[in-house]
């Protein structure tokens, strides 16, 4: 049956053939980007441009990461303090493994798929690299338009055996997963590594991944945050940043009716907007970071906009990293790297939340400790986690690991 037939077929069946076929969505797709995957190999030419590489192998080899920027390296935020994750994600892996270990490879805005597949297939060779990291759910400098990870991985893997370690920011999208899923069964080197939720098995079963782990914040930007914080008061009781959406809007006007100090969105220019919709009038990442560290506590809500699943966010390290305790409403997420009540405050519910508040409020000398073990705690694992929980994702596979013993 042509793949045109089993999508009309597909169609008529509706929801009915989900359910009796589990997966068979999946397989279609699968099996029409495999045809679409098949013309792009041969009208790029792949054989014919990397015939001359020699053979090449890892082993024995002592580690070298290569990062893809998925923005940057010429945006304004490539820097230290910048808010770049891949910046963050580069420091952190010579903050962790060595200056020498860590090679940016730049992918230019419109430069054609092909183009950079060629050239990063040839520099891994040449170079010598035993381990590649990039965000996998869409092509670098993309605007997140494009996704052709798995045309180059499947060029990549009969000529280089090194690990690809994929990052995943949104795996609570159904899609996402599915293509994320097809370069892990193309193969065993593959690593995704998720910065959400826990994705054991999820690629294949039985085989282990990474997550969640904390998207790092390097030391060598923590120290552009503390020089521009040093002295600064903490002005707000509770901090929100993010949509104020009516139920959030409720919950703050009752912290206001109990006398809190609530502020929401500070960091940025319009911040008496009564929509406080974040998405407007963005501040830079030091602004941000600015406004949790004069905050005493500061709100999380862990649900994704995909739907009820419960993520781990980077505003807990963020927040933490400053002395802002974080309350959060997830649960088998920031408890796999925080202890609850003394380094952060949980609330099942909005309707909970004014409770937490006023019990760490009354007690200043328990909100002071918080404050300082929340600290200490993401100082602490602000590059480890991360890359730790991505070397033992490694070991725990039994692949060449990135850190040298």
């Amino acid at each position: 049956m042509s793949v045109f037939r089993e999508f009309v077929t597909r169609a008529r069946i509706g929801p009915l053939a989900s359910r009796l076929y589990p997966g068979l969505d999946e397989a279609l797709w699968n099996r029409k980007r495999d045809g679409e995957m098949r013309d792009a190999i041969s009208a790029a030419g792949y054989a014919g441009a990397l015939s001359d590489l020699p053979a090449f192998t890892v082993d024995g080899r002592p580690s070298h990461l290569v990062v893809i920027p998925q923005i940057g390296p010429d945006a304004p935020t490539w820097k230290a303090a910048g808010g770049n994750f891949f910046y963050e994600i580069a420091q952190a892996a010579r903050e962790y493994a060595g200056t020498d270990k860590v090679t940016i490879f730049p992918v230019a805005a419109g430069e054609p798929a092909a183009e950079w597949h060629i050239r990063l297939i040839r520099f891994l060779v040449s170079s010598g690299a035993t381990h590649l990291i990039a965000q996998v759910e869409a092509d670098p400098n993309s605007g997140q338009q494009g996704n052709t990870w798995d045309i180059l991985w499947s060029q990549l893997i009969p000529r280089w055996d090194g690990v690809l370690l994929g990052v995943v920011t949104d795996s609570s999208y159904e899609w996402i997963t599915i293509g994320v899923r097809r370069l892990a069964r193309m193969s065993p080197r593959f690593v995704l590594v998720d910065i959400c939720i826990p994705m054991d098995g999820t690629m294949k079963r039985g085989r282990v991944e990474v997550g969640p782990v904390n998207m790092p914040v390097s030391n060598e930007s923590l120290a552009v945050v503390d020089a521009h914080a040093e002295g600064l008061p903490r002005i707000h009781d509770v901090v929100f940043i993010g949509v104020l959406y009516p139920y959030r809007q409720e919950m703050l006007e009752q912290l206001r009716a109990l006398g809190v100090r609530v502020a929401v969105n500070p960091h940025r220019t319009a911040a008496d907007d009564p929509a406080g919709d974040a998405r407007a009038n963005q501040p830079s990442w030091l602004d941000y970071m600015l406004a949790l560290a004069q905050s005493n506590l500061a709100l999380n809500f862990s649900q994704s906009s995909a739907g009820p699943f419960q993520q781990l966010k980077t505003r807990v390290l963020e927040a933490s990293a400053v002395g802002c305790v974080i309350l959060t409403d997830d649960v088998d997420r920031t408890e796999r790297f925080w202890a609850p009540e003394d380094e952060y405050g949980y609330f099942a519910t909005p309707e909970d939340v004014p409770a937490v508040v006023e019990r760490f409020l009354s007690d200043p000398a328990k909100l002071a400790a918080a404050q300082a073990a929340a600290k200490v705690r993401a100082r602490a694992i602000n590059v480890t986690s991360f890359w730790g929980g991505i070397e033992d994702g490694l070991r725990a596979r039994g692949l060449p690991p990135f850190k040298d013993a």
